[in-house]
C-alpha cells in the first residue's frame, strides 16, 4: 500500500494545481505483512560440553489485521523453519499461535525467514554458562552438509568462520568482563546462517548476435542495487567468449526478461537462465562459422575469444562474430544469431529447512558501550560469506553491507503506537530512527566460493539470510551482561544497569 501511495501522490498533487498531497493508510492496511513481529519463548537443554540435547520453542506471531491475508513468519506452529534444524539436535518441539492486530510491527528493516537469531542467543548463553568460546559451541552443534546425522562440519561454514575470526581478531570473553582502555565495555557477537536463495520464478532470456559484431540482451528494469543485469552481462560475455564492452544490455519495455526476482535471485537464478541462452547461442554461432567459407571445418574445431571465432589448431586464423551474419557466401540473406531459453535452476536447499547445509555464511559484530551514558558504538562488522560463486563483486559486497544496515536497526528502529487508539506515531524518518552511514564503523567482507549451489557456476543468493537484527543486541549483552529487548537505546542500557 505504501509503494502504491508513493506512485499516486505526485499525480494527485499535479491534478490539484501543485498543492502537496499526503496519502495515509488505514489501520488495517498500515503494516508490513512480509515480516511481522514474533515472540519466541525457547527452552534449551545442553550437556556440560555445550552440545544441545533438546529444544522447546513456543512462537507467538503477529498476524496483522484480520481479513487482510496477513502472513505469519515462517517457522510458526509447524517449526519447519526452526533455526535449530541446523544443529544435530533432533529432540525439537515447536508450538505456536497467531495474534491478530492492526499493526504487525517489526523490529529491524528486514528479518530472516529462518529466524536464526533465537539459535544465536542460545549459543551465546551456553557459551557464557560454560565459559567456552561461542564459535566452538556453534561448531560442536552444527550438523554436516548432508543431514542432521552427518557428523562433519560443513566445509563452507568452517572456511567462513576461519576467515571471519581472523578479520575480527576474535578473542572470546565472557559477558561483562572486558573493559577497553577508554573505560567503555567491549562486546562481540557471532552468527551463522545458510546462504541459499529460492528459485521460485522462471525466466525467459534471449541472446542475439548481430552483424555489427555486438551481442544484445533485451531486458526491462527495474535497475536496483544488486545490478543483476550487469551480472547477467558478465555471464553472457564469459559463455560466448565476448568482450564485456561488446555485450549490450538493450532496455526495452516490451522485453520479457526481467532479472530481478526476489532479492538476489535476480543475480543467481536469472544468470543461470541467461547462461543457458548464451550456451545455445554460441553453439549456433560455431555451427554457422564451421560451415562458412572462412573455415570449412567441424564446429568442435572452433572456439571463441574477444568476440572472435578462431581455429583451435591455428589460433591466428580468427574472424569477428558479425562476419558470419553478413557473409554473403554463407547466407543469401542477413540473419541474426539468436537463442532463447526458458526455465529456472534446479531446486535449492532453501526448501530443506536447514536439514542440508551447503553454502553458508558467518557474521560478526563488535561494540563499545559507555556505561555512564548508555551510548553504543558499533566499532566493526565482519561478514564472511559463501555465495557459491561471486558473479559481480560489487553486488556481493553491496548485499552484505545492506544486511548489516538492516541488522543495526535493532539499536534504534521502533514503531510506536498510541495505546488508546492504535494509531502509529513514528510515521517518518525523523521519528523512526533508522541508522545512517555515520552510525557505522567499518564493514569488512570476505568471499568464500565453494561453487556448491544451484545457480550459474554454482552460485547462490545471499540477501534474505544475512539480515541479523539480534547481532548488535547480542554484542551489547556480551559487553554489559544484560539482555535488553530491541531497540537497544541508551536509556534502556542505563535502566538495565540500574542507573536510570
Amino acid at each position: 500500500m505504501l509503494r502504491r501511495a508513493q506512485l499516486i501522490t505526485p499525480l494527485l498533487s499535479k491534478r490539484s494545481g501543485g498543492r502537496p498531497v499526503r496519502c495515509v493508510n488505514t489501520r488495517q492496511n498500515d503494516f508490513y505483512s512480509a515480516h511481522p513481529q514474533n515472540y519466541r519463548y525457547v527452552k534449551v537443554s545442553f550437556t556440560k560440553d555445550g552440545v544441545i540435547t533438546g529444544v522447546d520453542e513456543n512462537v507467538i506471531s503477529d498476524g496483522g489485521a484480520p481479513g487482510k491475508r496477513a502472513r505469519a513468519p515462517m517457522g510458526g506452529a509447524s517449526g519447519s523453519f526452526s533455526p535449530f534444524n541446523t544443529t544435530k539436535c533432533t529432540n525439537l518441539r515447536v508450538t505456536g499461535a497467531r495474534a491478530y492486530t492492526s499493526s504487525a510491527k517489526t523490529t529491524g528493516s528486514q528479518t530472516s525467514p529462518f529466524d536464526w537469531d533465537s539459535k544465536t542467543v542460545a549459543f551465546q548463553i551456553i557459551a557464557d554458562k560454560l565459559d567456552v568460546d561461542m564459535l566452538d559451541i556453534a561448531l560442536r552443534n552444527v550438523h554436516g552438509p548432508d543431514s542432521q546425522s552427518d557428523p562433519r562440519i560443513p566445509p563452507s561454514l568452517a572456511e567462513c568462520i576461519e576467515k571471519g575470526r581472523k578479520l575480527m581478531n576474535w578473542q572470546w570473553h565472557r559477558s561483562g568482563t572486558k573493559k577497553l582502555s577508554d573505560g567503555r565495555m567491549h562486546g562481540q557477537s557471532f552468527r551463522y546462517a545458510l546462504s541459499p536463495r529460492h528459485a521460485m520464478a522462471p525466466y525467459t532470456a534471449t541472446v542475439t548476435i548481430q552483424g555489427d559484431n555486438k551481442v544484445y540482451v533485451p531486458l526491462k528494469g527495474p535497475w536496483i542495487g544488486i545490478y543483476a543485469a550487469d551480472a547477467c552481462a558478465l555471464v553472457v560475455a564469459e559463455e560466448l567468449g565476448a568482450k564485456i564492452e561488446d555485450v549490450i544490455l538493450l532496455y526495452d519495455n516490451k522485453a520479457i526478461f526481467t532479472p530481478v526476482g526476489g532479492g538476489s535471485e535476480g543475480t543467481s537464478a536469472a544468470a543461470w537462465v541467461i547462461k543457458e541462452a548464451a550456451v545455445a547461442c554460441k553453439k549456433t554461432l560455431l555451427e554457422l562459422a564451421a560451415g562458412s567459407s572462412s573455415f570449412k571445418c567441424r564446429p568442435e574445431e572452433l572456439d571463441t575469444r574477444d568476440t572472435m571465432v578462431y581455429l583451435k589448431s591455428d589460433p591466428s586464423k580468427e574472424f569477428p562474430f558479425g562476419k558470419f551474419i553478413a557473409d554473403e557466401g554463407f547466407n543469401d540473406h542477413d540473419k541474426d544469431i539468436t537463442a532463447t531459453f526458458f526455465g529456472r535452476p534446479p531446486a535449492t536447499t532453501w526448501n530443506e529447512r536447514g536439514l542440508v547445509l551447503d553454502v553458508m555464511n558467518a557474521s560478526f559484530c563488535e561494540v563499545a558501550v559507555d556505561t555512564e551514558t548508555g551510548q553504543i558504538e558499533v566499532t566493526k562488522y565482519v561478514v564472511a560469506c559463501d555465495p557459491g560463486k561471486v558473479l559481480r563483486m560489487t553486488s556481493f559486497e553491496g548485499q552484505l553491507h545492506q544486511a548489516m544496515f538492516f541488522s543495526q536497526g535493532s539499536l534504534s528502529e521502533e514503531m510506536i503506537y498510541d495505546k488508546a487508539t492504535g494509531v502509529k506515531l513514528s510515521t517518518n524518518m525523523l521519528e523512526y530512527k533508522k541508522a545512517g552511514i555515520m552510525d557505522f564503523g567499518p564493514i569488512e567482507t570476505a568471499a568464500v566460493e565453494t561453487r556448491s549451489h544451484n545457480a550459474a557456476y554454482g552460485a547462490s543468493g545471499i540477501s534474505h539470510c544475512m539480515a541479523a537484527p539480534m547481532l548488535p543486541v547480542c554484542a551489547v549483552a556480551n559487553a554489559i551482561d544484560k539482555w535488553i529487548p530491541p531497540p537497544v537505546t541508551p536509556d534502556k542500557v542505563l535502566r538495565a544497569l540500574g542507573k536510570a
